[in-house]
C-alpha cells in the first residue's frame, strides 16, 4: 500500500522541506592520531561507509536504523537561507553524520544539474545509486559544489548524507538546489513529496500553516510581561490547537490545551515572573487528545527567554549590599560551580552541592573547551576557603589530581578540544597556571612534568606580557559583552590572590582601565558599544548581557542574570575594589557626552591564525535619553567574523543595529550568524547623533540583504512611513532609513522585530533625536522627512537634523559641512574624563574635584 504523502514546492529550485534523521555524533577520544591541516579529512575518512547507512523508506516521525543507529526522520521546514542546519556546540571532538530525505517530481527525465552546499563532506543517492560524493571542510561559510545527474520522469528518491568533524562551535548546514529540474504540467514548479505517518494529510497540513504564521512579540520577556502567542490579522487559517511553555529539555511551565488558533488570536501562557528564569520554548502542537491518541505529532518549537529579576536603569544601594544580593543570586540559580562557590563566601556549606562541583572536575579532566572557566573558579575556591574546617573533605583529592593533571598551555603535551588562542583564553590559562603553581609548588604536574614553580613562573611571565599589551594597547575583543565577563573572571582572581606584587598590580590597573571603558559606553546599565566580539542574545537588549550583572553589582545599573562567573569572581574578590569615580562616570549624565577611543596593538607570534596587527577606532554618543556607537571605517569590505559594528540604545530592550547575516540561524556556533557579526564588514562613520553604514555585498551573496533589529514591542512608540522606520522611548527619538528601501518581516522567528533591505550596494542611515532639542515625536517625525538628502551608489549626502551638512562614501574621508573629520587614527580615549595617546603609559580619569591616575607601566 502506497504511502500517503506532504506536497510542497521548490522554492527557487532549493528544496526547503526535508526528513532529517540524526545527527549521529561519535566521539572522538584519540585526537593524537590525527595530526595536521587536514586532521578533520582524516577524521571523516576513518569513519566513510560506502553504503547510505538507510534501510528502509524514511516516513516522517516513525524510528528506523539509520547508520546502525535508531533515529527518528523529523520533518524540517528550511528557513529562507534554504538550510537543513543542525549547528551545535561541542566541548569535545566528535564525527557527525545526518541524512536529508526527499522525492522530487519531474515530468520527464533529464539531466539535472544539482548544487549541493555544505560545510562538510557528503554524499547523494538518485534512486538507490550513488551519484555524488563531496569532500571539503569549509568552518564557518558553507562551500557548493555542482554535478549533474539523471532524474527519470515521475518521482525520484533523493538522499543526502552529509557530515561534519566538530571541535568546539560547529556550523553544520546543508542545501540542496535542483536549477533546471523539468516542472510537472500545469504546475509551474516540480514538487517535492514526504512520506508520513500523521493522517489524514489534510489536518496535518492545517496545522502546519496554522503554526507558521504565529509569532512572538519579544526575545525576552521581563518581570510582568505576558507570553503571548499571535497571530497575524491575515493568518491563513483558523483551528483549534495546544500550546505549551515548556524548557529545551522539555520541563513543561504552562498549558493551554485547547485554543483557537487563526486571524487576530492571541494565547496568553504565563507572566515571565511565574516561572523560573531561563530559555524556554512555546510549543504549537494539535490538541492533546489529537496528539497523544491520534499520533498528529506535529509541532513548532519558538524560542524565548523569560526574565524575572527587575532591571535596574540607576544607582542603587551600597557596594556592600549589592555584593550580597550577587552572591545570594548565584545561590539560588545553581548555575554551576560558580554557584556553589556563591554558597561558600555566604557561608553556607550545609547547601554546597559537592556533586556540582565533581561534575566541574570531570568536564575539566576531560579537557572539554571551557575547561579554563571552571578550574580557575575551583582555584580560587581551594584558596579562599580551602582552610575552613567546613570545606567538604571529598572534594580535596579530586580538585588536586584535577589540578595536577591539568594542560596549562598548548605547547604542553596532549591534543584537545580547548581553545588557547583568543584573548579571553589566554589571560585565563595563565591565570590558572599561576595560582596552581601557588598551591602546589613543590609538587610535580603530570602533563608537562614540572613542578609548581615553574608553572607559576611561566604563567607569572605570560601574564604579564598579556597585560602590558592590554594595559598599552587596549583590547583586541573590544568592549565585548560577552568575554569582558571571561576577562574580568581572570583579572579579578589576579588582583586578589597573585601572590607576585607585579602580577596583582598590574592586573587591578588593568581591571581599572576595562571598567571606565565599560563605564562610558554604557547606558543606564546597557553595554550598548560597539563589541569586538558577541552573540545574538547578548546584542538584542540589555538583559542577557554576560556583563549585566557585573554593572548590576560595580554601579548599580543592570541586572543579574545566568552569568555569574564574573559577578560571583568580583564579589569574593576582597583585594580588588572599584574606583568611586567609574562607578560616578557609569551613572553620569551630561547633556552629551562624544567619546572617541582608538584601541591598537600587536597580535600574538605564537598563533599563524592571529599574526600581524589589529586596531579599531570606536566612538559613542551620549546624551540622558540615548546612546549611540560604532566602530568607524573597520576594514570595510573584509570578512567578518562576531564583530558587531554599530548600535542605538534606548533603553534595556530597545535597542537597534544593522548586519549582513550568511544565514537565518541564531545558533552561536554560525560566526557570523543572523544577528550578530558581518558576512562582509561595512563602513561606518558616525558624527555625534548621526550615522551612516555602507554595505557592499558580494555579488554571490547567499541571503542577498541587509537588516535592522528593530523590535516594535520594546518602542513607546513606532511609525513605519516614507521609506523610514522611527522609534520612541521615553523623550529620546531614533529614525532609520536605507536606500534600497524597507521591509518589515511579519512571519518567523523575528516577526515584528526585522526591518531587512535587499539588493547592493546599500546605504542604511539613523538620526538620533530628543524632545528636549527636537519637540514632539510626531515634530522628530516630520523634520526627518523634510531632510535633503542623496544617495548614489555607496556615497551620501546629508543634511542633518543639526543643519550641518554630512558627505561620507565607500572611500575618503567624512565631511562635515565641507571639513574632513578623522574616523581614524583617534587618540586611546578622548572624552569629557579622560584623554590619553597610544601607546599609552598613564591616564588621569576626572569627574568633578575627583581625579584616578592609572599607572599602566
Amino acid at each position: 500500500m502506497p504511502i500517503p504523502c506532504l506536497s510542497y514546492e521548490l522554492r527557487n529550485g532549493y528544496i526547503d522541506n526535508w526528513l532529517v534523521a540524526g545527527p549521529q555524533a561519535i566521539p572522538v577520544p584519540d585526537l593524537e592520531r590525527f595530526e595536521g591541516p587536514d586532521a578533520k579529512l582524516q577524521i571523516a575518512r576513518s569513519h566513510y561507509t560506502a553504503e547510505s547507512g538507510v534501510l528502509s523508506t524514511p516516513v516522517e516521525v516513525e524510528r528506523h536504523v539509520v547508520g546502525g543507529s535508531e533515529l527518528t526522520w523529523a520533518y524540517v521546514r528550511c528557513g529562507d537561507d534554504h538550510f537543513v542546519d543542525l549547528s551545535a556546540f561541542y566541548h569535545t571532538c566528535h564525527y557527525l553524520r545526518s541524512w536529508a530525505y526527499a522525492r522530487v517530481v519531474a515530468s520527464r527525465s533529464a539531466q539535472v544539474t544539482c548544487t549541493l552546499t555544505t560545510n562538510g563532506p557528503a554524499d547523494v543517492w538518485l534512486n538507490g545509486q550513488h551519484v555524488h560524493r563531496q569532500e571539503h571542510f569549509y568552518h564557518q561559510i558553507p562551500f557548493s559544489v555542482s554535478f549533474a545527474a539523471a532524474f527519470q520522469e515521475g518521482e525520484n528518491e533523493l538522499l543526502v548524507r552529509f557530515e561534519e568533524v566538530a571541535i568546539r562551535e560547529c556550523p553544520y548546514v546543508m542545501a540542496l538546489r535542483l536549477a533546471d529540474l523539468p516542472a510537472r504540467e500545469g504546475d509551474g514548479a516540480a514538487c517535492v513529496l514526504l512520506p508520513t505517518s500523521l493522517l489524514p494529510l489534510e489536518r496535518r497540513e492545517i496545522l502546519e500553516r496554522a503554526f507558521e504564521a504565529a509569532y512572538l512579540e519579544r526575545d525576552v520577556y521581563a518581570w510582568d510581561q505576558e507570553i503571548t502567542v499571535r497571530w497575524p490579522e491575515d493568518a491563513p487559517v483558523s483551528t483549534g490547537i495546544a500550546a505549551r511553555l515548556q524548557t529545551p529539555g522539555g520541563r513543561i511551565y504552562a498549558e493551554a490545551p485547547g485554543v483557537e488558533a487563526g486571524a487576530g488570536k492571541g494565547i496568553s501562557l504565563v507572566k515571565a515572573y511565574q516561572v523560573p528564569e531561563g530559555p524556554y520554548r512555546v510549543v504549537l502542537m494539535p490538541r492533546l487528545k489529537e496528539y497523544h491518541e491520534r499520533n498528529m505529532r506535529v509541532t513548532r518549537r519558538m524560542p524565548l527567554y523569560a526574565v524575572r529579576n527587575r532591571y535596574s536603569q540607576a544607582a542603587y544601594g551600597t557596594y556592600e549590599e549589592r555584593r550580597l544580593e550577587a552572591l545570594e543570586d548565584a545561590a539560588r540559580r545553581e548555575q554551576n560551580v560558580y554557584s556553589e562557590i556563591a554558597k561558600m563566601a555566604l557561608g553556607r556549606w550545609s547547601e554546597v552541592s559537592t556533586d556540582a562541583v565533581m561534575a566541574a572536575i570531570e568536564r575539566i579532566n576531560r579537557r572539554e573547551d571551557c575547561s579554563d572557566f571552571h578550574l580557575v573558579g575551583l582555584l580560587g575556591m581551594l584558596h579562599r576557603y580551602g582552610a575552613d574546617p567546613s570545606f567538604p573533605e571529598a572534594l580535596r583529592g579530586p580538585l588536586e589530581a584535577c589540578i595536577l593533571g591539568f594542560r596549562y598551555w598548548m605547547d604542553e603535551p596532549g591534543s584537545d578540544a580547548m581553545c588557547f588562542w583568543s584573548e579571553n583564553h589566554q589571560i585565563l590559562f595563565h591565570a590558572c597556571e599561576i595560582l596552581a603553581g601557588q598551591l602546589y609548588p613543590e609538587k610535580t604536574f603530570g602533563n608537562a612534568g614540572q613542578d609548581g614553580r615553574w608553572h607559576r613562573e611561566k604563567g607569572e611571565r605570560m601574564a604579564l606580557s598579556w597585560l602590558r599589551k592590554r594595559a598599552r594597547g587596549g583590547f583586541r575583543e573590544w568592549d565585548s559583552n560577552c568575554y569582558f565577563e571571561e576577562d574580568l573572571l581572570a583579572l579579578s582572581h589576579l588582583a586578589d590572590l597573585a601572590e607576585s606584587s607585579e602580577v596583582y598590580e598590574l592586573a587591578s590597573v588593568v581591571m581599572d582601565k576595562m571598567l571606565f571603558t565599560m563605564a562610558v559606553n554604557s547606558f543606564k546599565g546597557a553595554f550598548g558599544s560597539t563589541h569586538g566580539r558577541t552573540y545574538a542574545p547578548f546584542i538584542k537588549g540589555a538583559r542577557l548581557e554576560a556583563t549585566a550583572g557585573i554593572g548590576r553589582l560595580l554601579w548599580g545599573m543592570g541586572v543579574f542574570n545566568d552569568h555569574v562567573l564574573g559577578t560571583v569572581s568580583l564579589a569574593c574578590a576582597e583585594g580588588y575594589e572599584l574606583p568611586p569615580i567609574i562607578a560616578a562616570i557609569a551613572a553620569d549624565q551630561p547633556e552629551e557626552m562624544w567619546d572617541r577611543e582608538r584601541h591598537a596593538g600587536e597580535l600574538e607570534e605564537w598563533c599563524d591564525r592571529t599574526r600581524g596587527q589589529w586596531e579599531v577606532n570606536k566612538v559613542t554618543y551620549k546624551t540622558p535619553d540615548y546612546m549611540l556607537s560604532s566602530a568607524q571605517d573597520y576594514r570595510p569590505g573584509e570578512f567578518a567574523y562576531q564583530e558587531h559594528i554599530w548600535q542605538a540604545t534606548l533603553g534595556p530592550d530597545a535597542v537597534v543595529f544593522v548586519n549582513h547575516p550568511p544565514c537565518t540561524s541564531e545558533e552561536g556556533s554560525h560566526r557570523p550568524g543572523f544577528w550578530h557579526g558581518n558576512v562582509v564588514l561595512p563602513r561606518v562613520a558616525q558624527w555625534k547623533d548621526v550615522l551612516v553604514a555602507l554595505y557592499r555585498l558580494p555579488e554571490n551573496d547567499w541571503l542577498g540583504f541587509t537588516h535592522a533589529y528593530f523590535p516594535l514591542a520594546a518602542f513607546d512608540e513606532h511609525a513605519i512611513r516614507d521609506g523610514w522606520a522611527f522609534a520612541r522611548v521615553g523623550d529620546g527619538y531614533l529614525a532609520l532609513t536605507a536606500a534600497r528601501g524597507l521591509e518589515l518581516v511579519t512571519r518567523g522567528d523575528s516577526a515584528y522585530r526585522e526591518l531587512r533591505s535587499y539588493g547592493s550596494p546599500n546605504v542604511w542611515l539613523c538620526q538620533m533625536g530628543r524632545r528636549a532639542l527636537d519637540g514632539s515625536f510626531g515634530t522628530f517625525q516630520e523634520r526627518v522627512l523634510a531632510l535633503e538628502r542623496r544617495f548614489e551608489g555607496l556615497t551620501v549626502d546629508l543634511l542633518t537634523l543639526r543643519g550641518q551638512h554630512l558627505s561620507f562614501g565607500w572611500e575618503g574621508p567624512l565631511l562635515i559641512d565641507g571639513r574632513e573629520q578623522p574616523i581614524t587614527g583617534l587618540p586611546h580615549y578622548e572624552n569629557p574624563y579622560c584623554v590619553a595617546e597610544l601607546p599609552c603609559s598613564r591616564m588621569e580619569i576626572r569627574l568633578g574635584e575627583e581625579l584616578l591616575v592609572l599607572n599602566l607601566e
